[in-house]
C-alpha cells in the first residue's frame, strides 16, 4: 500500500482480445498516480459470469469497496472509463454513495458540454482527410436521457467541424445505423472508414460494425471498406481526459 486512497478503474468489461486496451490504460494511470495502488472492477454482470467460467474473476465497484477498508484503505476514487453518464455509470455512483469508506467518483469521457471539444481534438487523428472516405464514428449508445444529450453535442461539434463526410453512428440508440445508412446511400462517395468511439474496440465492433452477419458493414456492398481498429482506451488524448477527471476526483476528498 502506497497511500491510503485507491484508484478503481471502472469499465463495462470485454470478453475479447480488446483486453489489452485495459492494461495500457492502467500503466498510464500508475505512471500518473505512482503513489496510490490500482485495482479495477466492472459494471456488466453478464461479463463477470463470462469471465468466472475461465476462472478470471471480475469483481463489481461494490464488491471491491466492500473489501477496501479490510485491506487497509480509508478511501477510494472510482474512475469510470465509461463514455457517457448513462446506465452504467449510475451504477457506479450508487456503489460510492453505500461505500463502507468516503468515495469519491470521476466523471466518464463526456461528462459536460465542455469536454466535447478535448474529445473531438483527440479523436481527429482518427478521421480520415480524404475527401472522398465517409468516416463513420461507431459508439455503442442509450436510451439515458443525460448520456443521450451529450452524444448529441458531441454530434453537434462533429457536424461543425465536418460538415459533409464524417458521422456519428450508435449500435443501440439514436442516431441509428438505418439513418446513417440512408445518408450514406445519398453521398456520391464510396469509401467508409468506421472509427471505434467505444473505450475498447470490442464486440460490437467485431460483430455488429464489422462482422459478416447483418453488420454495418454487410450493408455496404460495392463500397471500399476501411476500419480503424483501436479502442479510445488507446488514444493518448482521449487517455489525458480521463487522468484528469481522475486527479479532479483526488483532489475532492
Amino acid at each position: 500500500m502506497n497511500t491510503d486512497t485507491a484508484i478503481i478503474l471502472t469499465a463495462f468489461g470485454t470478453s475479447t482480445e480488446a483486453r489489452s486496451t485495459y492494461d495500457f490504460f492502467e500503466a498510464q494511470a500508475r505512471k500518473r498516480f505512482p503513489l496510490h495502488d490500482v485495482f479495477w472492477s466492472y459494471t456488466s454482470r453478464t461479463l463477470r459470469a463470462k469471465m468466472a467460467l475461465e476462472d478470471i474473476l471480475w469483481r463489481s465497484p461494490e464488491e471491491l469497496l466492500h473489501d477496501l477498508p479490510v485491506l487497509g484503505y480509508r478511501r477510494a476514487v472510482i474512475q469510470s472509463l465509461h463514455i457517457v453518464p448513462g446506465k452504467e455509470f449510475e451504477k457506479i455512483v450508487t456503489a460510492a454513495v453505500q461505500a463502507p469508506l468516503p468515495t469519491a467518483v470521476g466523471n466518464p469521457l463526456l461528462s459536460c458540454n465542455s469536454d466535447c471539444a478535448p474529445v473531438l481534438e483527440s479523436v481527429v487523428a482518427d478521421i480520415s482527410d480524404q475527401p472522398s472516405t465517409i468516416t463513420v464514428l461507431a459508439g455503442h449508445g442509450t436510451s439515458h436521457h443525460e448520456a443521450c444529450s451529450l452524444y448529441s453535442e458531441f454530434g453537434r461539434h462533429l457536424r461543425k467541424r465536418y460538415p459533409k463526410n464524417v458521422l456519428l453512428c450508435m449500435v443501440e440508440g439514436e442516431p441509428s445505423w438505418n439513418e446513417i445508412l440512408k445518408s450514406i446511400q445519398k453521398s456520391p462517395l464510396r469509401r467508409i472508414r468506421f472509427v471505434p468511439f467505444m473505450f475498447v474496440a470490442g464486440d460490437h465492433i467485431i460483430h455488429d460494425v464489422l462482422g459478416d452477419d447483418d453488420s454495418w458493414a454487410s450493408h455496404l456492398e460495392g463500397y471500399e471498406i476501411d476500419a480503424q481498429c483501436r479502442g479510445l482506451g488507446l488514444n493518448q488524448g482521449i487517455i489525458e481526459i480521463y487522468l484528469q477527471h481522475l486527479q479532479d476526483a483526488i483532489k475532492s476528498l
